[in-house]
């Protein structure tokens, strides 16, 4: 296992060297150009978008209409604008260009994303608690970084991820699974999670189990599989819940635990948007967030166009009573 480990990480690490190598070719040029950074941008959506062919846009026709808006633009922020126009082109809700500006917000609001895997939708990532639950007692609950956490009624242990983006979520993760330790079970409440960063996805299915769960399907490249990580910190009967809300590397982490047999999943098929974001950094502070491949189980179809399908299905609203009345059922 620790040599097959060992091969993974430098399999990861060469895909990386490759991306990065193009990354870095493609903004050797005069970056304080127009021109070039342009180039590079719309280089990068050519030669290392997963599917392009497959997309409503001929990215050639893109190219024609844009350039002369990139290369005409008054000052830097509304050239820009144009190149972010350009990537909602692709309109995968996923695929976005990210000016300097902008990623050094998305630092201050989720610490560093480094230029490796990322599963994140483009849109909003501000995901408040929007469930006001009946079952839930607010005087009860009490939370760990964006965790929130408490029991629900004697034995059932409750806790809602908001997202899988927010720097130290895992870890935030793992310490209320550990305040739930006294639990008879555990309910996982995914619903409304946009996604988040592919190695978070991984450390928050660590703590539930192991062993590769996920590959990557690519056009530029061989499958890559990905392990969960850390050590196992419970093995009490596990429900997640979810619905049409749940994109990206959460519904990565639901299926994944599906798929294993490790987690009952209640609500509503969720949405089917697993591509896989690399972040290219550009020199001049800029990211270009591209779709490089898409998220499927270590074996069978990827989820995406088609979402992770619940094992008993009930509205969002209702996932939490039927949660429950499930455990009620089938205690161990």
């Amino acid at each position: 296992m620790k040599k097959l480990f060992t091969a993974l990480i430098l399999v990861l690490l060469g895909a990386f060297a490759v991306t990065q190598a193009l990354a870095q070719t493609t903004t050797q040029r005069d970056t304080d150009s127009f021109e070039a950074r342009f180039e590079a941008a719309w280089t990068l959506v050519d030669q290392r978008y997963w599917n392009l062919d497959d997309r409503p846009v001929d990215w050639d026709e893109v190219y024609d209409t844009y350039r002369p808006r990139a290369l005409g633009a008054d000052d830097k922020e509304a050239f820009y604008d144009v190149l972010a126009e350009m990537y909602e082109e692709i309109d995968d809700q996923h695929s976005v260009f990210v000016s300097p500006s902008r990623a050094a917000e998305i630092r201050d609001e989720y610490g560093d994303l480094p230029c490796i895997p990322a599963l994140l939708q483009s849109g909003t990532t501000d995901n408040p608690d929007i469930f006001d639950d009946p079952l839930l007692k607010r005087n009860d609950s009490q939370l760990i970084g964006k965790v929130r956490y408490q029991m629900v009624g004697d034995t059932v242990g409750y806790l809602r991820v908001p997202d899988l983006a927010s720097a130290g979520m895992a870890g935030d993760i793992r310490a209320a699974v550990r305040q739930l330790d006294h639990s008879d079970a555990l309910i996982l409440d995914l619903r409304g999670n946009p996604g988040g960063r592919l190695v978070t996805m991984m450390q928050a299915a660590g703590i539930f189990t192991d062993g590769f769960l996920w590959r990557t399907v690519t056009n530029w490249t061989l499958p890559l599989p990905y392990p969960a990580i850390g050590a196992t910190a419970t093995e009490l009967p596990l429900v997640v819940l979810i619905d049409g809300d749940v994109n990206s590397a959460a519904e990565g982490l639901a299926g994944a635990l599906q798929a294993r047999a490790r987690a009952t999943l209640v609500g509503e098929t969720t949405a089917g948007n697993v591509e896989a974001v690399m972040p290219f950094c550009l020199r001049d502070g800029s990211q270009a967030w591209i779709a490089t491949g898409v998220l499927a189980p270590i074996s069978g179809p990827t989820w995406e166009g088609r979402g992770v399908v619940p094992d008993i299905e009930t509205t969002s609203e209702n996932a939490l009573a039927a949660a429950l009345a499930y455990l009620k059922q089938n205690r161990p």
